[in-house]
């Protein structure tokens, strides 16, 4: 499969929906304690708009769910780790080191460094998302410099 920015703007977009996923079933996990006698409800889901909006080009519009707090979100956007937007760990990490790293060298030195990774499967995060991180720029096959 060739990696195109199409299947790699993709690719993050399902990583981001994923962790989206994961972070609301993990709050209505937490909301449903086996102890308390009350029902946890769901709330509807907002009716997605007509394809038929008038637009010829651009983005498609974007979905938007309630949150648990009455707040409107965006379905789109990404969680930020607790230990900050993963750009600039990653132009940190390349800076350090001098000269172009892997994937997994900096993946390894992120690790080490502390960095939290919201997502469970940390290294395909960073996969889909290092060739669109502002900073870094793609040396060789496979090998990432700060720029």
């Amino acid at each position: 499969m060739k990696l195109t920015s199409i299947t790699l703007r993709k690719a993050a977009e399902t990583q981001a929906n994923i962790e989206k996923l994961q972070t609301d079933l993990d709050a209505l996990l937490k909301n449903n304690n086996p102890d308390d006698n009350h029902i946890v409800t769901v709330p509807e889901p907002v009716d997605a708009p007509s394809p038929n909006t008038g637009r010829k080009r651009g983005r498609k519009p974007t979905l938007v769910a309630p949150t648990p707090g009455g707040m409107r979100r965006s379905l789109g956007r990404r969680s930020t780790p607790p230990t900050g937007p993963l750009a600039p760990a990653v132009v940190n990490v390349l800076k350090s080191k001098g000269s172009p790293m892997t994937v997994s060298e900096i993946l390894d030195d992120l690790l080490s460094s502390g960095y939290k990774f919201t997502s469970p499967e940390p290294k395909k995060n960073l996969f889909a998302r290092i060739y669109r991180l502002k900073g870094v720029k793609q040396v060789g096959p496979g090998r990432f410099a700060a720029k």
